[in-house]
């Protein structure tokens, strides 16, 4: 609904302007009535009128001077003149400001809501273009956001941070991931609670989301506003969750300076959230430092699955997302941490990916929205996206497979249950032991060894389910003459021993 507001020092006018149309039909409310420009100024500045109906001859400020003061504080309001003259200079000096009518009195019913329709289309056109243009700015401040956080930091997209954002080199802010996504009103309830209970005034939230399942926002500190602590932030979001609910988590990265460092917070906060490090408060978890290999036993698996996903090799991706599997069973982990240790692998891929500018159709599909609690289900659904997401890229790299590996996996897997050694299939196929070791390792992801016992665990794995067989003898049928060396390396690719992974 549109407001409307009246200014003539005649009470009859007003009366009259109030009941000669239906202000509602028409899309309006009356929000106030003046009987002079001064107090007209006055009301305008409480009640925002998108229209002014006002009389030219009134006493203290004229009607003229209050559409040109008016045009300066308020600059989006429109104005219809209403006068019982007829005076050309004072039409002339009202439409130099902009005023959409001039209408004589008496008033006619017709004319003058011809003259309000008119207006109202001018208004809600501006209003329209407002919108348009906020959206598209605040579409542009989540991508700039977003593409700051994943490491992107071309010059272009510091310059929007400044521009845009307002984070400056020297801006404060901290990183706080959000589980679930809140909505906008519940934010506006946050920056309240900061600004009332704790007398930031010039703290900001900018709010982002990384692909569909990660949200959160920047709490970023004016140039004069005391250190966001701690024991600062743990309170703020214990408030925050009395007033909204105990299901609702913060993960929080350290305190950070400018633009540049919006990777490294973002990072942190991912940290936080895996390693659910205590504040002291339940659902509230604030970056206190490097993990140990104790505190995140699979971490140290995410570089072996981004370069095999950069080998192109399916076998490779297979092995060690399963490995990354085999680590989760073996730890007690939540669903909350290893949906988030999947969501930081697949943001490192997201980044090779938007380098060749698929993000725009990967990202909306890339992340996933809950974790299952079947945890075979999860690897299969993990390694088909991770799979998808190597062939796509290698297909944009332009990878070409090398035949001569490609031929000597072939050869592998047709001859696995053999005594091979990378000698004999290097001799095969006319090449030298080292360099052929090399081109293997290149291609695959994996030592010669490394695959050969991949393809021979395998082959275990579906003799084990498919056929009633001692282990020995199932050892012996894919190429292992020492039971002992067998069991081991299935335990170290699968986490079982191979008599468990029968029974179950």
């Amino acid at each position: 609904m549109l407001r409307v507001m009246f200014a003539d020092d005649e009470p009859y006018m007003l009366e009259g302007l109030r009941t000669m149309i239906d202000w509602n039909k028409l899309g309006f409310e009356v929000c106030g009535e003046a009987s002079d420009g001064e107090d007209a100024l006055t009301l305008m500045a409480s009640t925002l009128p998108h229209l002014v109906l006002t009389d030219v001859r009134m006493p203290v400020i004229d009607g003229l001077e209050l559409i040109e003061q008016a045009s300066f504080l308020h600059p989006g309001v429109k104005f219809i003149i209403l006068s019982g003259y007829a005076d050309f200079e004072y039409a002339k000096t009202a439409m130099r400001h902009g005023v959409a009518n001039y209408l004589m009195k008496p008033l006619m019913e017709a004319e003058l809501v011809a003259a309000v329709e008119a207006v109202a289309v001018t208004i809600r056109e501006r209003i329209a273009a407002i919108q348009f243009e906020s959206a598209a700015l605040d579409c542009l401040r989540l991508e700039t956001i977003s593409k700051l956080l994943q490491g992107e930091n071309r010059q272009i997209w510091i310059e929007q941070a400044s521009t845009l954002l307002e984070l400056h080199e020297g801006s404060r802010f901290r990183c706080v991931l959000l589980e679930p996504d809140i909505e906008a009103q519940a934010q506006s309830e946050l920056k309240q609670i900061i600004a009332d209970k704790f007398r930031l005034t010039q703290v900001r939230m900018l709010p982002f989301g990384v692909g569909k399942e990660r949200h959160g926002f920047l709490l970023v500190t004016g140039p004069e506003e005391r250190e966001l602590s701690t024991a600062m932030m743990t309170e703020i979001m214990t408030s925050f969750r009395h007033d909204w609910g105990t299901a609702i988590s913060f993960s929080i990265s350290s305190e950070h300076k400018g633009p540049q460092a919006l990777k490294e917070a973002f990072r942190e906060g991912l940290i936080a959230e895996m390693c659910k490090f205590p504040s002291g408060t339940e659902g509230i978890y604030i970056y206190q430092g490097e993990w140990s290999a104790e505190t995140l036993p699979a971490f140290g698996m995410t570089e072996s699955i981004l370069d095999a996903v950069g080998s192109g090799c399916p076998e490779t991706v297979r092995a060690h997302v399963h490995q990354l599997f085999v680590a989760f069973s073996r730890q007690s982990v939540s669903e909350s941490w290893i949906s988030a240790y999947l969501g930081n692998i697949k943001l490192e891929i997201l980044k090779t990916i938007t380098q060749f500018g698929g993000d725009l159709i990967w990202t909306p599909n890339w992340f996933l929205p809950t974790v299952p609690m079947d945890i075979g289900l999860l690897e299969r659904k993990v390694t088909q996206e991770i799979l998808q997401a190597a062939e796509w890229i290698g297909q944009k790299k332009g990878l070409g497979q090398d035949e001569v590996v490609s031929a000597a996996g072939d050869y592998i897997k047709s001859h696995y249950r053999e005594k091979l050694q990378l000698q004999v299939v290097a001799e095969h196929f006319k090449l030298n032991p080292a360099y052929f070791g090399q081109r293997f390792k290149k291609q695959v992801g994996l030592t010669f060894n490394e695959y050969l016992h991949v393809v021979r665990i395998d082959e275990a794995k579906k003799l084990l389910r498919r056929e009633e067989m001692k282990i020995s003898d199932v050892a012996d049928r894919v190429g292992y003459s020492d039971s002992e060396q067998f069991v081991t390396k299935f335990k170290a690719l699968t986490g079982l021993l191979p008599s468990a992974y029968k029974k179950g």
